[in-house]
Parts: C-alpha cells; sequence; structure tokens
C-alpha cells in the first residue's frame, strides 16, 4: 500500500524526463514493489519504464505484474518490445503468462519466440495441468563433473543471469542423465583444484515429469529443498520444480479443497469472487446445491412417515431441528478434521486408532450436547401452552437427551469413516463435501431420532 503513494511520484519523474533518478529508485526496490507501482500506471508510461530497466530486472517486474496489466502491456506495446519481454522471461513465468491469454493474441505471439521456447511450449501441452511436467521449469544451472571448482563457479557467473537459480547445479554427462548436483557453498569452500565430480552429492532426490504436482511439493517440504530435479524414464534431466512453485501448488491445492469441501464444482481459474461473473458462480454452485435438495426428499419421506406420531407431541416437532443440526455440524467438523489428516498424510494414523479417537471424542461431545437437549426440552414443554406434569416432561426430555447423544456419536463416526473410507478407495477425500456429509447426518440423524422416541416414549 504503502508503494502506492509512489505512483504521482514515478508518472512526474517520467513526464519530467529525469529518468536516471527513476531508474535509480526503481532498482532499490524488489521487483514485486516496483511492479505494485507499475500496476497504477498507463500502458504506455510501463512500457517506458520497462525500457529504463536492464533486462534481467525487466524480466522479474514484469513477471509480478498483474495478470491484466501484462495483457495490455502487450498488447500496446511495439512488436519488438513484446519480443524482447518474452524471451527473456523465465521459461516457467513465460508459459503461465501465454496460457491466460486469448488464443487469438497466444497464437500471434508464439512464433516470436526462438525454436527452444516453442518446442518447450509443445512440450508442456503434452501434460496434465496438475503433472510436474506442466510447470516446471527448464531455467536451471548444469555443470561438466570434469570442470574444477574455479572453472565451475566461473561457469556459473556466466549462466547466472539467465538461470531462476544457481543455489543447487546439477552435474549431468554428455547425454544429459543426472548425475549428481552440488551447491555454491560447497564450490566455494572447496579446493579451487578439486573437479566438480568429486564435490558433488549423489544421493538425489528426483521425481518424475509424470509426476502429481502435490507429490513435488511435498518433496520439497519433507527434503527442505530449495529446488527438486525433474527427470525423465531414461534419468536425463529435464527441469526443476523451484521451493516457489511448491508454495503456489500447496496454495491452488488448499483452495481446491476448500470449493470441493465447500460443494463447489468446477474451476474458479484462480478468478476473484468479485470478478467471477454471477453467471459463472451460479453454475459452480449449483449441482451440488440442486443435488442436496433433492436429497432432502428422502429425510422428508422418513419425517412424514412419523407424521401421526409427531402430530400428538409438539415438544418432538419443536426439538427436532436441532438435533439434526448438531448431528450435521458434529459431522461436518468429524470430516474436515480427517480430510486435513489424510492430506497432511499422518499416515501413523490406522483406522482403528481413528475410530477410536472419534468415538472417544464423540461421547465426550455427547454427554454435552444430551444435557443442553435436555435442559432445552424441559424449558420448551414448562413454557408450553399446556404444561405437562414434571414426571412426564423429565421422561420426554431424557428420550430427547438420549437420541440427542446417540445421533451425535453416530453422526461423529460417519463423518470420520466416509473419508477414510473414500482414500482407501483411491478416491479425492475432500471430494466428500461438508454439504453432503451433512445432509447425510441429517437423513441418519431423523431416522435414529425419530425411530428411539417411538420406541422410548
Amino acid at each position: 500500500m504503502r508503494f502506492h503513494l509512489l505512483i504521482p511520484e514515478v508518472r512526474e519523474l517520467l513526464q519530467e524526463g529525469r529518468n536516471d533518478d527513476l531508474l535509480l529508485v526503481l532498482q532499490e526496490m524488489h521487483p514485486t514493489d516496483a511492479a505494485s507501482i507499475l500496476n497504477g500506471l498507463e500502458t504506455d508510461e510501463i512500457a517506458k519504464v520497462l525500457t529504463l530497466l536492464p533486462p534481467d530486472q525487466e524480466r522479474d517486474v514484469f513477471g509480478y505484474l498483474e495478470p491484466e496489466v501484462q495483457e495490455c502491456y502487450v498488447a500496446g506495446a511495439g512488436r519488438d518490445r513484446v519480443k524482447n519481454v518474452l524471451q527473456t522471461m523465465l521459461s516457467d513465468d513465460r508459459a503461465a503468462f501465454l496460457e491466460r491469454l486469448e488464443p487469438r493474441v497466444r497464437d500471434q505471439l508464439i512464433p516470436m519466440l526462438p525454436a527452444a521456447a516453442r518446442e518447450d511450449l509443445l512440450r508442456r501441452g503434452t501434460f496434465r495441468d496438475d503433472q510436474v511436467g506442466a510447470f516446471l521449469s527448464t531455467d536451471y544451472a548444469v555443470l561438466n563433473p570434469l570442470l574444477t571448482a574455479r572453472s565451475a563457479i566461473a561457469e556459473l557467473r556466466r549462466q547466472a543471469p539467465s538461470k531462476e537459480t544457481i543455489y543447487y547445479s546439477y552435474v549431468v554427462d554428455r547425454f544429459g542423465k543426472l548425475l549428481g548436483f552440488v551447491s555454491l557453498r560447497d564450490l566455494i569452500l572447496a579446493n579451487e583444484t578439486t573437479p566438480v565430480g568429486e564435490i558433488m552429492k549423489t544421493d538425489l532426490v528426483s521425481i518424475s515429469a509424470e509426476a502429481d504436482q502435490e507429490k513435488a511439493a511435498r518433496i520439497i517440504r519433507d527434503y527442505d529443498l530449495i529446488a527438486l530435479p525433474v527427470v525423465d524414464t531414461s534419468g536425463r534431466l529435464v527441469g526443476i520444480v523451484t521451493h516457489d512453485d511448491a508454495v503456489d501448488i500447496v496454495e491452488e491445492e488448499a483452495r481446491e479443497d476448500f470449493e470441493k469441501m465447500a460443494g463447489v464444482t468446477g474451476t474458479s481459474e484462480s478468478e476473484d469472487f468479485l470478478d467471477e461473473p454471477v453467471l459463472r458462480q451460479v453454475q459452480r454452485r449449483a449441482p451440488v446445491i440442486a443435488l442436496l435438495a433433492l436429497f432432502w426428499l428422502v429425510t422428508a419421506t422418513i419425517i412424514r412417515g412419523f407424521e401421526s406420531m409427531l402430530k400428538d407431541h409438539a415438544l418432538l416437532v419443536a426439538t427436532m431441528p436441532m438435533v439434526m443440526a448438531i448431528g450435521g455440524m458434529v459431522g461436518s467438523q468429524a470430516s474436515t478434521l480427517i480430510i486435513r489428516a489424510l492430506a497432511a498424510q499422518e499416515r501413523s494414523i490406522g483406522f482403528r486408532r481413528l475410530m477410536g479417537k472419534e468415538v472417544l471424542v464423540s461421547l465426550g461431545l455427547a454427554s454435552v450436547l444430551a444435557v443442553i437437549a435436555l435442559g432445552n426440552a424441559i424449558f420448551l414443554q414448562w413454557v408450553g401452552d399446556e404444561p405437562a406434569g414434571f414426571g412426564e416432561t423429565l421422561r420426554t426430555a431424557s428420550v430427547i437427551g438420549i437420541a440427542m447423544a446417540a445421533d451425535v456419536v453416530f453422526a461423529a463416526i460417519l463423518g470420520a469413516g466416509v473419508p477414510h473410507l473414500v482414500k482407501w478407495m483411491r478416491v479425492d477425500p475432500a471430494m466428500i463435501s461438508t454439504p453432503a456429509v451433512t445432509a447425510l447426518t441429517d437423513l441418519t440423524g431423523a431416522s435414529i431420532y425419530l425411530m428411539l422416541v417411538t420406541a422410548l416414549l
């Protein structure tokens, strides 16, 4: 926010032609801060500012611009300027940028790229969006194992401007097969005449280009890596996944899981809530809601089957919504906690241990909620138009409390067991969304409640 206050000053420096002062200001900033200023300028002003920056800084600043600002810049800047920006962008950033553009615009830009960049885009297109090969970076540093430490440092100095990271350098043979990796720290500390082949580490952790992106993020997290090498079936290095990619993956997967658990279908394409069209939101949210509305017909049918009994017991009708709602909430809580545990790969939690823990928790919750249900029932009976005797009131309230306890325990077991079962079936547990669990526990809750009160009253 504080950098937005500099937009008038930057615009004034541009108008007065004080380019040296402007360049000095921008070079002192992190690229994301400089981009936040440029986002507030007009397209022609952005083009002038980017022209002043060195190629590597221009690339970084452009990468942090808002997507719509990037698109406006591409549409308004000259062909040569756009070509220069595209060629200096990192491979994964360039692929992500082009993917956002309309096909017509993208088809005009791709011919501007060199053959290697076009081949990279074609190769990415052979993978699904959730596979590592679709988003890996090909801008990695490679070294020959015969180079000395001194020569390797000089080689990294040459490669650095066009690489995403040089802290890890990958050692490959003449066929491109990955032999090992060496950190910049190890090169600096090594004897200058020691070959890279003797410095490198060979206990490699790598991943296949066909692997799921979640697996890549998990490996980077578990091994605390700055970058993860990606290899093909022959063991040849084809790219890397960096730690910032892992952060993006975790954020994307968390958003998708959140939407699934909320019963939202389809994809929002990372669009903001206010920017996404109303019709698209309706299309994404309606299917699950409509399905659950139909599901409630079953619940209504069960309740109607007990109509004659409920007609003579107004208190049962008054307390039934509370029992069903509490059961649905407990089931949703249990489902959410288990899905989180499964997503975190807590492999030590076996099914029996998981269910045993949830049963104990649900018994504690049931005890508390049964007392609350009993107290509510007594209060509602006493304030009614025709208060019953204390004995009858206590008996009815006790049955309602028992029904509440039974519903809570069953809802917790259902909410905890279903995601575990779905995971065992190799289906995403997040697909068992909160609305679905709530509807299922409402159905079972109504059945348990009505059967118990019928049997005990």
